[in-house]
């Protein structure tokens, strides 16, 4: 009698082992066709990752097992780390965190990040979901450089360079070198149109664009804002340097702009720029103000002969002088 009830004991024991394992193979199967990757965390490392989990981050799904989560961030590491601490704890996160995460291949992907704590018994457990928004973030960086950007040349548009400047003139103090700003104008733009077609015209605009953007892409430069502002106009903002630091890139970009050839089809030629440059002086209210000082300026330019730097005369520091090649 006790050995057949011993018997039926065991057969019990081994079917509620084999339902289990059954269980667990059949909720593997479930979170593998979740459209998310899923990780089971604990403080440890991962004890659990699904197919999509492990296509995100590029290691075979039995290798994941072991590893931590936040090896793989390459960025918001701190607020990962945080938003996991508080699912360990048992709070709700209102935020997600969006991370770029490194994969084992040395590709870099963007996800959103859901942390969640378990009903687990014994050490505490939280589930991490994983969203892939790489496409997505692509596509929102590409229209948001639409937004900002003049579709001719690829130089910023009037609207953001305004707005990075009224941002930097509200966070600086008045000072000699806290923000000087450049507007440049193409010299007889009208005679190139009428000499050489617009269409030469247009690629006048772009080649200058180019030369300029290619400038400012130095280290001495970094920091610098070159926007299209109007049909030939062009502001250049130059934040944190010394007047004598600004008319000298103000004249480098005269003399490279100078040399630069623009090759179109109706020939060969080369255009000139007259710039105008304001500081910003401790009266300035706006940056409107000092917009209109480096206008004023590039009117003295032109006045002067075209192709040549001016600096706005009532400027802190200014040099009461233009460069220019005669």
């Amino acid at each position: 009698m006790f050995l057949d009830e011993d018997r039926e004991a065991l057969v019990k024991a081994e079917l509620t082992k084999q339902t289990l394992v059954d269980t667990q193979a059949r909720m593997g199967m479930m979170l593998d066709l979740m459209p998310m990757g899923l990780l089971i965390h604990t403080r440890q490392g991962i004890i659990f990752g699904n197919q999509e989990a492990s296509r995100l981050l590029q290691v075979p799904q039995d290798q994941v097992v072991g590893r931590h989560f936040l090896d793989f961030l390459q960025t918001q590491v701190d607020e990962a780390a945080q938003q996991m601490e508080e699912a360990f704890e048992g709070q709700i996160s209102e935020i997600s965190t969006e991370a770029d995460i490194r994969t084992a291949e040395g590709a870099v992907r963007t996800i959103k990040l859901i942390a969640g704590a378990l009903p687990w018994d014994g050490n505490p457990v939280v589930q991490l979901l994983l969203q892939d928004i790489t496409d997505l973030k692509t596509i929102q960086n590409a229209l948001h450089r639409l937004t900002i950007t003049d579709e001719l040349t690829g130089a910023f548009n009037r609207r953001h360079a305004f707005s990075v400047a009224n941002r930097f003139f509200n966070s600086t103090h008045p000072s000699p070198h806290a923000l000087a700003v450049a507007v440049l104008d193409i010299d007889h733009f009208k005679r190139v149109n009428d000499t050489y077609g617009h269409a030469a015209g247009d690629i006048a605009l772009k080649t200058l664009s180019q030369t300029v953007r290619e400038l400012i892409s130095t280290p001495q430069l970094d920091g610098a804002t070159f926007a299209r502002v109007g049909g030939e106009e062009f502001l250049l903002l130059l934040p944190d340097m010394e007047s004598d630091a600004v008319i000298a890139a103000c004249e480098h970009v005269r003399c490279a702009v100078e040399q630069q050839p623009i090759v179109t089809a109706s020939g060969v030629f080369h255009a000139t720029v007259s710039i105008g440059v304001a500081l910003r002086r401790p009266t300035d209210g706006s940056f409107d103000s000092m917009f209109s000082n480096a206008d004023r300026a590039l009117y003295r330019a032109k006045e002067s002969g075209r192709n040549r730097v001016c600096i706005d005369e009532e400027s802190p520091g200014s040099l009461q002088r233009s460069t220019a090649t005669e």
